[in-house]
């Protein structure tokens, strides 16, 4: 049995779906959630905020501790799991729709695993597919936390029980991305309760060939195979609507060609632009929030890059 040492994940966020991946296709970007855990000899689970604060959510919803305890009930369920101190700096909105959630998730699953490999040296650790799997499998889809611990854009698929499957490509820099956040909570499972139980054979037909266009769009890298690329049918109708806050906002966008996916279950968007046009982009949207948003609710805008490494472990 091994002393452990100080262990850092920091975790990237995550726009899910990107239109028409519904629970398949994510993105991570540099935007991050950082956990620094030590392990005092105490014997309670203790998680404070970078400046000595509790969390800003119950024991109860503290999914790294929940995914951290999981991994152990699955790959060494006969070992109680070592209580750890974690410290959480967290950038990411919660229940904003950039992945802050996975970003747990992926920090308290790879956190046992670090675990399983330096304390219990004679217990199996599961391979890397077996761990991809049951890290995509977590909340039920993987599009969100395959992104968050692999990087890249990610295209993910189930195989079986055990196995799944992931293409990584790369997004490409001729094409500016924004996160726009206005400030008011979606809940993901509430959102999922509007979508329907089944849809026609031609909304299934049309997200199959959006999701065609994005295998384009990566290709040939033009804009225009992009904003074709970020139509759905399945979700973001269901999401995005007459009655949603920013709707007329978005219509706006649309006449100037601005491309836009709603990131994960929102509320924030993703806005895409020819890199060329990024800056005069940037001032038209912030003109355009400004004018029609600042009075009725606070937001954010900010130009975002993706992020390729992923979820990086340190040691000290």
């Amino acid at each position: 049995m091994s002393k452990l040492p100080k262990i850092q994940i920091r975790v990237p966020g995550t726009s899910a779906n990107l239109g028409p991946g519904f629970d398949l296709m994510g993105m991570a970007l540099k935007t991050y959630n950082t956990f620094s855990f030590t392990f005092p000899p105490i014997e309670e689970f203790v998680s404070e905020l970078k400046g000595g604060m509790p969390p800003p959510f119950p024991k109860s919803e503290d999914l790294v501790w929940i995914a951290y305890r999981r991994y152990f009930e699955e790959f060494l369920p006969k070992v109680e799991p070592p209580p750890y101190l974690c410290k959480m700096d967290l950038n990411l909105p919660l229940k904003g729709g950039l992945g802050s959630s996975a970003s747990a998730i992926v920090a308290g699953l790879s956190l046992a695993r670090e675990v399983h490999k330096r304390k219990f040296l004679n217990d199996i650790v599961p391979l890397e597919n077996r761990f991809l799997h049951f890290l995509a499998s977590f909340e039920g889809h993987p599009d969100n936390t395959l992104p968050a611990y692999l990087g890249g854009l990610v295209f993910t698929y189930q195989m079986d029980e055990v196995h799944l499957r992931y293409v990584k490509k790369r997004f490409p820099n001729s094409v500016a991305v924004f996160a726009f956040t206005p400030e008011y909570a979606i809940s993901t499972e509430e959102s999922r309760k509007r979508l329907p139980t089944s849809y026609k054979t031609s909304d299934v037909i049309f997200n199959m060939s959006r999701v065609g266009a994005w295998m384009q769009f990566l290709d040939k890298r033009k804009f225009s195979d992009l904003q074709i690329a970020l139509e759905d049918r399945i979700h973001t109708p269901y999401r995005v609507h007459s009655d949603f806050p920013i709707y007329s906002l978005l219509q706006k966008f649309k006449e100037k060609e601005i491309g836009i996916c709603l990131s994960g279950s929102g509320p924030t968007l993703l806005l895409f632009t020819e890199r060329k046009k990024a800056e005069s982009v940037f001032a038209y949207l912030s003109l355009e929030i400004k004018t029609n948003l600042a009075e009725q609710m606070p937001f954010q805008l900010k130009r975002i890059q993706t992020d390729w490494e992923g979820t990086k472990i340190s040691f000290f």
